[in-house]
C-alpha cells in the first residue's frame, strides 16, 4: 500500500494557543460521504472536534468544544449533519452554517440523563448502489449499477424514509428520535408574527436557536447490563441488528456477544421501539489463567456478500491480539413426526410441518497479530467482489485481511515513534483511502490495494468515477491517487457519458461536469463556466409556463429547441414561429436577473473572441486542448436558446438587457452574437474562414468584458501528487504548503476587486463578509439581496459550490 502524506500537529507547547498544542489524548474520527474529515481531541481537559477537507488537510476548522468526553462521532448519509455522543447523556448534531466549513451551529441536541452513549446511527434511508467489478465493461449506468434492495429504518407516511437517529448507552437502553423537517420548524417560528402572513424560510435564517428533541426510549433485552462493546448495522429488512458484549461477562470463562434485531415503527408522531433477541455468539470456553489476559476489544458487525458477518477483537496480554470471524448460518431444523402440526381445521390440505428454520454463528476463521488491534474497519462499497478488512495495530502498521479466510493481502509499516501510536481510523466513501490518527491527533493518509489486485486498472478507476457520479458522493479520494494516462480516462468517461439514454445525462450532467472540473484542472475556468451555464439554462427554463395547458404536448422550452434545430441565423425570425405568451416572464423577476442575463452575452462575447486565436494554435501545434467551451455543440445549442429568451424578455422590460460600452451605435449584440453561434454550430470542429474573420471583428464594435479569474487556491489534486516522486508528503496543520500552490499568470482587469461568480456581481475591493469555495476558490457573497422567486431559487442552487466542496466564510 502507498502512504500518501502525513499531517504533523505543530506542539508549540510554550505557546498554548487553542488548536496548536496536541499532547496525548483520546482521539475518534469519521470520514463523510463528502470527504470531509471530522475528528475530536481531548485537550486541556476538554473534548474539541475538528473537520477537514481530504484535498486540505492541513487546515483545519473548530467545530465545538466540551468539558464532556466525547464517545461518538457519526455522519448522516449525506455528510451534512455531525452527531456528537458524550459521555453523561448528551447528544447533539451539528450543521455548517450556509454549508460553510469554518461555521457550524448546533442544530438540534437530546439527553438522556445518568447515561453513558456508547453507539448512535442515523436512520438508514433505504438508498444505496451495489459496486461489482464484474460489469465494469458494460456501457449503460442502469446495466452497471444495481439499485440495493433495502427498506428505510423508519417509514413515514407514503413509505417515505424518516429522519432520525438512534441511540445505545452503555446500561442497555435503547432511545430514538426523529429529526424535525426544517421547513416545518421554520413555518412555526414565523406562524406568529403579528398576524401577517410570511413566506417560509429555512431554519438556519429563520432562527439561530438550537433545538431540543426528546428521545423515545426502550430496553434492548429483559435485563440490563453494562455493555462495553457494540456494534449497530442496518439490515436489508429495515431493522436494525446489534450486537453487544456486556463487562462482566469478561470475568466468565464463557464469553458470550448478544445479538438483538430492533425495529421501529411510527404509531400517530410517536416512534415505537421492538427488541427482538437473535442468536447469540457462545465464544470459545477460556481457561482461569486467560480470564485476565483476553478480553473483548471491539466488534464489528457487517455483511460480506449476502451473509451476516461478526468480527470479535480480543486483546491478548498487552503485546498481541486475537481476530475470529464469526458467520450466521441458516439451517432447516428437522421435526420429529410426533411434533408434526396435523393438516386439520382451517389448515386442512396443508402439508405438515417436516423443518423449521435455525439460525446459529459459526466460527470461520481467526487471526493471531503481533501487536494489539486499535480499530477495525470494513470497506463502506456495498459490494461481493471488492471486500477488503483493515485492521489498525498499535505498532503504527496496517494489515489488510480477506473476508471469509482472513488472510492477509497486505501489510504497511508507517514510522514508527516510541510516543505515537495508531488509535482509530476511517475508510473514505469509495474505500480507495484509509484515514489513520495517531494519539497526537496526526493524520496519516494510505491508498488501499483495491485497484492493484486488478489488472484493467483504468476500467475500474472508470467504474469508481461513474459510481461517484451516480451516487453523488464525493470522489476526491479518487482523484488523489496517481492515475496515470489522465487524458485517457477523462476521453473514456466523457465517452461513456455521451452513449447514455437522453434522460440519464440530463439526470446527472451536473455530477459530470463536476467531476470532469476536478479531473481537469487545467482547464477548470472552461468547465466553471459550463456548469454556471448549464444552471442558469435550468433556472431560466423553469420560468416558462405554457399560455394553455390543454394544446400542447411539449413546453416553451421544448418548441424552443425544435425551432432552433433548423439553424436559423436571424433570431427576429426565431421569433416569428414562437408563441410570446409561453415566454411571459413578470417584469420586475426579468429586472433581478439582469446580472445572470449580463453573464450569458458575456461567455458568447468572449468565446467568439477567442475561437480565431484558438484556432490558429491548434493548427500550429498540431494538437487541440483536451476541453475548449467553443467546441461543445452543447454549450453552444444552450447559448442560442438563452439568446432568443433574452430577447422575448427585452422587449418585456428593456433595463434587463445587458450593457455593452459600443463603437457605433447602430450595432445589435444580441443579433450578432446569435448569428455567429448559429454558423459556429453547423460546424464547431472546423469553423469556417468567414466567421473567423467576422469573430475578430468583435474587439473592434465594442468593448468585450474581461472573463474574472479566481483567486489562487492550494491543495492536494492528482496532478500535485503524481509530480512528487519522493513518496510520503508531510504537511504540518494550520501551515499552507508553498509547493501546491496553483500560480496565475494571466493579469486581468479589476484584478484588485472581488467579483461573486454565483450572482455575477463587484463586490469591491474590500467587501464586508464573503465565502470562498475551500477547494477551487470560487466567490460567493454571504449577504443574500434576493427580493424574488427566481433571485431566490438561483441562489438556493449554490449550497455547496459547483465542484462540491464546502464554502469557507471570509469577514
Amino acid at each position: 500500500m502507498t502512504i500518501l502524506y502525513k499531517v504533523e500537529s505543530r506542539r508549540e507547547f510554550g505557546n498554548a494557543k487553542e488548536g496548536n498544542v496536541f499532547p496525548h489524548k483520546v482521539v475518534l474520527c469519521a470520514v463523510s460521504a463528502r470527504n470531509i474529515i471530522a475528528f475530536s481531541a481531548l485537550q486541556n481537559l476538554s473534548s474539541h472536534v475538528y473537520v477537514c477537507d481530504i484535498v486540505t488537510p492541513w487546515q483545519y476548522y473548530k467545530v465545538c468544544n466540551s468539558k464532556s468526553l466525547i464517545n461518538v462521532l457519526e455522519w448522516n448519509a449525506n455528510g451534512e449533519q455531525l452527531l456528537l455522543g458524550y459521555i453523561g447523556g448528551r447528544v447533539e448534531i451539528w450543521q455548517p452554517k450556509e454549508q460553510s466549513l469554518n461555521v457550524w451551529q448546533l442544530q438540534f441536541h437530546a439527553n438522556i440523563p445518568s447515561e453513558d452513549i456508547i453507539q448512535a446511527k442515523f436512520f438508514h434511508n433505504g438508498k444505496g448502489v451495489v459496486f461489482n467489478t464484474q460489469k465494469k465493461d458494460h456501457t449503460y449506468y442502469g446495466e452497471k449499477f444495481e439499485r440495493l434492495e433495502q427498506r428505510p429504518t423508519l417509514t413515514g407516511f407514503g413509505g417515505v424514509a424518516t429522519e432520525g437517529c438512534i441511540l445505545l448507552t452503555s446500561s442497555g437502553l435503547l432511545a430514538a428520535f426523529t429529526l424535525p423537517q426544517l421547513q416545518k420548524l421554520a413555518i412555526n417560528n414565523t406562524s406568529n408574527s403579528g398576524g401577517q402572513a410570511q413566506e417560509p424560510t429555512p431554519l438556519s435564517n429563520a432562527s439561530s436557536e438550537q433545538v431540543e428533541l426528546f428521545p423515545v426510549s426502550h430496553s434492548i433485552g429483559i435485563s440490563r447490563s453494562y455493555i462495553e462493546h457494540c456494534s449497530i448495522v442496518a439490515s436489508a429488512s429495515g431493522a436494525l441488528n446489534i450486537a453487544y458484549s456486556t463487562g462482566w461477562q469478561q470475568q466468565q470463562q464463557q464469553q458470550l456477544v448478544y445479538c438483538y434485531k430492533v425495529s421501529l415503527q411510527l404509531e400517530g408522531e410517536r416512534i415505537v421501539i421492538k427488541s427482538e433477541s437473535l442468536a447469540s455468539i457462545f465464544l470459545n470456553t477460556l481457561p482461569s489463567a486467560t480470564l485476565e489476559s483476553k478480553r473483548i476489544a471491539q466488534l464489528l458487525w457487517t455483511r460480506v456478500g449476502n451473509e451476516d458477518v461478526i468480527y470479535v477483537v480480543f486483546n491478548v496480554g498487552d503485546s498481541a491480539s486475537l481476530l475470529e470471524q464469526w458467520t450466521l448460518t441458516r439451517r432447516h431444523q428437522s421435526v420429529h413426526a410426533l411434533l408434526q402440526q396435523s393438516a386439520t381445521g382451517p389448515a386442512a390440505g396443508s402439508k405438515p410441518v417436516d423443518y423449521v428454520p435455525s439460525e446459529s454463528w459459526e466460527q470461520v476463521a481467526k487471526l493471531q497479530l503481533s501487536a494489539q488491534i486499535s480499530q477495525l474497519c470494513s470497506s463502506r462499497l456495498i459490494a461481493a467482489d471488492c471486500e477488503q478488512l483493515f485492521a489498525i495495530l498499535q505498532d503504527n502498521s496496517v494489515q489488510v485481511l480477506e473476508p471469509g479466510t482472513l488472510k492477509q493481502l497486505n501489510h504497511t509499516q508507517f514510522e514508527h515513534d516510541a510516543e505515537t501510536r495508531f488509535v482509530c481510523g476511517d475508510l473514505t466513501p469509495t474505500s480507495q483511502m484509509l484515514i489513520i490518527f495517531d494519539s497526537h491527533a496526526q493524520l496519516h493518509a494510505m491508498q488501499t490495494p483495491m485497484l492493484k489486485q486488478h489488472t484493467n486498472t483504468m476500467q475500474l478507476l472508470l467504474l469508481l468515477l461513474e459510481y461517484c457520479i451516480v451516487t453523488g458522493v464525493d470522489a476526491s479520494d479518487v482523484l488523489l491517487l496517481n492515475l496515470g494516462n489522465l487524458e485517457a480516462l477523462v476521453d473514456k468517461l466523457t465517452d461513456n457519458f455521451t452513449r447514455q439514454p437522453s434522460y440519464v445525462r440530463q439526470f446527472y450532467y451536473a455530477n459530470f461536469l463536476a467531476l470532469k472540473s476536478n479531473l481537469c484542472r487545467a482547464q477548470q475556468q472552461e468547465f466553471d463556466n459550463l456548469i454556471i451555464l448549464h444552471a442558469i439554462s435550468s433556472t431560466f427554463k423553469s420560468l416558462l409556463r405554457p399560455s394553455d395547458l390543454g394544446c400542447q404536448d411539449k413546453g416553451p422550452a421544448d418548441n424552443l429547441a425544435m425551432k432552433l434545430a433548423e439553424s436559423v441565423p436571424d433570431v427576429d425570425t426565431v421569433l416569428l414561429n414562437l408563441d410570446p405568451k409561453d415566454f411571459t416572464v413578470e417584469p420586475m423577476m426579468l429586472q433581478s436577473l439582469q446580472q445572470l442575463i449580463q453573464w450569458v452575452t458575456d461567455l458568447a462575447l468572449n468565446m467568439l473572441n477567442r475561437l480565431p486565436e484558438e484556432v490558429m494554435k491548434s493548427k500550429l501545434s498540431g494538437k487541440r486542448a483536451s476541453y475548449d467551451i467553443s467546441r461543445d455543440i452543447v454549450a453552444i445549442s444552450s447559448l442560442r436558446e438563452l439568446l432568443v429568451m433574452i430577447r422575448i424578455w427585452g422587449l418585456l422590460n428593456p433595463q434587463c438587457l445587458p450593457v455593452y460600452t459600443k463603437t457605433m451605435d447602430n450595432i445589435d449584440v444580441l443579433a450578432i452574437l446569435f448569428r455567429l453561434l448559429t454558423r459556429l454550430a453547423q460546424n464547431p470542429a472546423e469553423p469556417d474562414e468567414l466567421l473567423l474573420d467576422e469573430c475578430s471583428l468583435l474587439s473592434k464594435q465594442l468593448l468585450i468584458p474581461q472573463p474574472s479569474r479566481h483567486n489562487p487556491t492550494t491543495l492536494l489534486s492528482a496532478q500535485g501528487y503524481a509530480a512528487v516522486k519522493s513518496g510520503q508528503l508531510t504537511f504540518t496543520s494550520l501551515v499552507e504548503p508553498v509547493g501546491l500552490q496553483e500560480i496565475e499568470m494571466e493579469q486581468v482587469v479589476f484584478a484588485n476587486f472581488i467579483k461573486d461568480g454565483v450572482s455575477n456581481l463587484q463586490l469591491g475591493a474590500n467587501p464586508s463578509t464573503i465565502r470562498r469555495c475551500a477547494r477551487c476558490g470560487f466567490v460567493n457573497s454571504a449577504n443574500k439581496v434576493a427580493k424574488t422567486s427566481a433571485l431566490k431559487a438561483w441562489c438556493n442552487k449554490w449550497l455547496h459550490c459547483h465542484c462540491g466542496g464546502f464554502w469557507k466564510q471570509i469577514n
